[in-house]
């Protein structure tokens, strides 16, 4: 299905606002770290809802944030499999993949991959 550009747009904006809510209006603040296009949830109206909270945790201000990894792969921000500190990075970072993925229709993921193939084809 093709969404209309303001739709598009509709939906960054839903999804900017949730995370926006969880990370500075929840005290403490909420990091999802599984921000991914499947926990996206559109109503009738294609307004944003984030679902399945099962990773998500609190910030504890007194303390380290060290968790396992979690999240979806090609979402999720790259230095976490390094570090396993627990930031709000880790849920803009994917937002930014899912702005791209909205914006293109495509993960980018799968956009790198088509590149990668077409020129491929080309110096064969």
């Amino acid at each position: 299905m093709e969404l209309e550009w303001m739709k598009r747009v509709n939906i960054v904006k839903g999804l900017a606002n949730a995370i926006s809510y969880m990370h500075h209006e929840c005290c403490p603040a909420i990091v999802h770290r599984d921000v991914s296009s499947k926990n996206v949830l559109l109503d009738d109206e294609y307004e944003a809802h984030i679902s399945d909270f099962g990773s998500a945790t609190t910030l504890d201000t007194k303390s380290s944030n060290w968790a396992p990894f979690a999240g979806t792969f090609g979402c999720s921000v790259p230095e976490l499999a390094y570090t396993m500190e627990i930031k709000e990075k880790i849920d803009i970072y994917s937002f930014g993949v899912i702005t791209l993925e909205v914006i293109a229709g495509k993960h980018p993921g799968d956009l790198i991959s088509s590149l990668f193939h077409h020129h491929y084809r080309l110096l064969m």
